[in-house]
């Protein structure tokens, strides 16, 4: 178990220099993260839908969905330096891409969780991406679409306490599979709950492990 702690606790601090080092070598924002910042506790608005490829959803009052990323995505990220969105009018079907978001000139495409036809793009996002993570649920949203069935569109998603734990779960989730990338062998059980990775722990991630994480998340 002290092993395991001492493991992850390293993994976290040297990957604060890292994610530094990323942000520089790849393009990215130039100031060095000083001190790592642990994920925030989950914190869902009510009435918000959350797709298992960390998208979520609102219905609106004239029934399109609102979409966007949720929050472990963006403090998986960090942030973001661009974000590319859907054409107005254009059909899009679940799965395929409904933004692409480029952290320290890495690529994470998010997939749309629904079927339907894209009605708005958050064009004040394209701007200022940082909203994205400063603001994932409301001003960092990223595009409407009117679904092709509404009852069908939200059957996968999940609400409430039961969006909540499984964000909890995916936190953890992430925390094992960072921990993996530093010592194979000795992660499983031994894993302590409540560890939290920094934000931004994914732009320290060499490239092999860059895909993995897109594989397992989105």
């Amino acid at each position: 178990m002290v092993v395991m702690i001492v493991l992850v606790s390293l993994f976290f601090f040297f990957s604060i220099e890292a994610i530094g080092w990323a942000l520089k070598r790849r393009g990215g924002e130039t100031e060095t993260l000083q001190s790592p910042i642990p994920f925030s506790e989950i914190h869902l608005p009510k009435g918000l839908f959350v797709d298992e490829h960390h998208s979520w959803a609102r219905l609106t009052e004239s029934g399109e969905l609102r979409l966007g990323a949720d929050e472990f995505l963006t403090e998986a990220l960090g942030g973001a330096d661009k974000v590319e969105l859907p054409q107005p009018g254009s059909e899009i079907a679940r799965g395929e891409a409904l933004a692409t978001i480029w952290r320290a000139g890495r690529q994470l495409v998010i997939p749309s969780p629904v079927n339907g036809t894209v009605v708005s793009a958050n064009e004040g996002i394209e701007r200022h991406p940082s909203a994205l993570a400063e603001d994932p649920y409301g001003s960092g949203w990223l595009a409407t679409v009117w679904p092709v069935e509404h009852t069908e569109a939200l059957k996968s998603f999940k609400l409430g306490e039961s969006a909540v734990n499984w964000l909890r779960s995916e936190v953890q989730r992430f925390t094992e599979f960072l921990a993996r990338q530093t010592s194979p062998e000795m992660v499983g059980a031994t894993l302590p709950d409540g560890a939290r990775p920094v934000v931004g722990a994914a732009l320290a991630l060499p490239e092999e492990s860059w895909e993995k994480f897109q594989k397992e998340f989105f």
